[in-house]
């Protein structure tokens, strides 16, 4: 393997409204060499979209992180950047990769890969806007059988870019079928700074295997990670943990605990965390342990039906949104919000509504409306 970008081996992906502050204090708790911010919107972060510029700012517990903008106006862009690293960014993450329609009908993310020939203009802006190191996150391409990222690697090198973040699957391919790892591979082998690769990382003997004869730097992790937060304490052991139905739940108490920390416990901070732990949990409740079903599962595979151990095990491997409330309430939710709190990082949250842009994570789009997306490796 190359040497690490920034001595980090194995990172946790941005991923919009899912990887969020809280979320990443936990994944780094359980080891997580670096982890990335949600993807901001370079414009709305210069036109002073508080909730953009929130998502470039990172939690005290992290070890290093990266903030990762979006667009394709290099002005704004360079601004985005300066912001973040003013905000004691570790690095900054340019987004070529998001699939999502919200983000490609504005010009940005994945988009971007139908235009090897112009974006070095967008790498050479956030290169000369900062100091700290940059990376840019690549598909594959565009269309179904598009290759621009082996192009675009090269120019992103020859632009001073840092390092390369590459998932091995195009847009059209969204997050179906198998990712691309001999491109990933070949990028990797072909350019002299680090590449990471991305896709499909959700088991360590997979991980492990893979790291052994690869010619990546490291490693980014998304849906395998929120998952399977606990990945991360695996590739430091060397080997799978059983992780039973109790040890998930106090896992998920935690990341309650650390929610309304950052959210507030007033009405508005409950409600906005309720809607954050209930979307987390589509994704926790995904998990089947190997020791009960037989086998690992795969990242895109649903399990058949299996047998749970007990019954807080039976809880999780429930689909009913009952479940999913009651796992809330036994890891520690509060039945209703408190009348005022004051979130994490030490900005009072009114039970009034009065705004808590220091302590949100939730993406807008910039005239307060929520935006949806989500963003993954």
């Amino acid at each position: 393997m190359k040497e690490p970008f920034l001595k980090a081996k194995y990172f946790m992906g941005s991923m919009t409204n899912i990887a969020n502050r809280p979320f990443r204090r936990l994944v780094t708790e359980l080891g997580a060499d670096a982890t990335i911010g949600e993807m901001a919107i370079a414009s709305y972060v210069v036109k002073g979209g508080s909730q953009d510029a929130a998502l470039l700012r990172r939690d005290p517990s992290e070890r290093i992180f990266g903030a990762q903008i979006v667009g394709n106006n290099p002005n704004h862009l360079a601004k985005a950047a300066k912001y973040a690293q003013k905000c004691g960014a570790d690095f900054v993450d340019f987004n070529c990769a998001c699939p999502h329609e919200s983000v490609v009908s504005h010009g940005g993310g994945a988009l971007l890969l139908n235009q090897p020939e112009k974006i070095h203009v967008h790498f050479e802006a956030i290169r000369a806007a900062v100091t700290i190191p940059v990376s840019v996150k690549l598909r594959k391409g565009f269309g179904a059988d598009d290759n621009t990222a082996e192009q675009i690697a090269e120019t992103a090198q020859a632009c001073g870019i840092d390092a390369i973040f590459i998932h091995g699957r195009t847009k059209a391919a969204q997050y179906r079928g198998p990712a691309d790892w001999d491109l990933v591979e070949r990028i990797a082998r072909n350019v002299d700074i680090p590449v990471i690769g991305c896709g499909d990382l959700a088991h360590v003997e997979a991980v492990k295997a893979r790291e052994a004869s690869s010619a990546c730097a490291g490693f980014a992790f998304a849906r395998g990670a929120v998952i399977r937060p606990w990945i991360f304490r695996e590739l430091a052991q060397g080997a799978g943990l059983d992780y039973s139905g109790a040890e998930r739940l106090a896992l998920f108490s935690k990341l309650v605990e650390y929610t309304l920390e950052a959210f507030g416990r007033d009405a508005r901070g409950y409600d906005k965390s309720k809607k954050f732990l209930l979307k987390q949990l589509e994704f926790l409740m995904r998990y089947v342990p190997a020791a009960a079903y037989g086998r690992e599962c795969e990242l895109q595979e649903r399990a058949e039906e299996w047998t749970p151990r007990d019954e807080i095990e039976a809880l999780w491997a429930s689909s009913e949104r009952e479940a999913r409330l009651e796992i809330l309430r036994l890891a520690g939710f509060p039945d209703a919000p408190e009348a005022k709190t004051v979130a994490r990082d030490g900005v009072a949250a009114q039970s009034n509504g009065t705004p808590d842009t220091q302590g949100s994570d939730l993406q807008s789009n910039g005239a307060g409306a929520p935006d949806a997306r989500i963003d993954g490796a």
